[in-house]
């Protein structure tokens, strides 16, 4: 194992996992359903902020959207892979979105793009959900009888 996989499955572990696995046991979703989920709120996102592009792009954009709904509505517990290469790449922009906007003082559109897709592709990480640990609501109980 390199240093980069150790690192990539140390940020995913400790700072994407957590939060999926809540939003999946909340959700009643599987992890694959998240991935497909967040890449469809991802193409969104880009379509929304592709406004004034010319009509080529916008075009491309709406394909885009599309294609991620129909995956996501017509086949969302169909397992994905999520490729370490693929994170790079989407580490590098997020990366360099944060430090524009260390400087710049300006958050834009692509960064929290980025940070999306990243989730989504932790999403795909993911073995298994573990079962969400039910409240002991006899313990509560006792104690207000008594």
């Amino acid at each position: 194992m390199t240093i980069l996989s150790r690192l990539d499955a140390w940020l995913g572990k400790t700072l994407f996992h957590p939060p999926i696995i809540l939003a999946c046991q909340l959700t009643r979703q599987t992890q694959y359903a998240m991935n497909r989920a967040l890449w469809f709120f991802a193409a969104c996102h880009a379509t929304y902020y592709a406004q004034g592009e010319s009509w080529g792009v916008v075009a491309i954009m709406w394909t885009w959207v599309l294609v991620t709904f129909v995956t996501a509505t017509v086949a969302p517990d169909l397992p994905t892979r999520s490729f370490g290469g693929w994170r790079l790449i989407w580490w590098i922009i997020f990366a360099l979105g944060v430090s524009a906007a260390c400087t710049t003082g300006e958050l834009t559109d692509g960064t929290v793009r980025a940070l999306i897709i990243l989730f989504a592709e932790y999403a795909a990480t993911i073995k298994t959900i573990p079962p969400r640990r039910k409240r002991d609501r006899r313990a509560s109980a006792k104690e207000v009888r008594a």
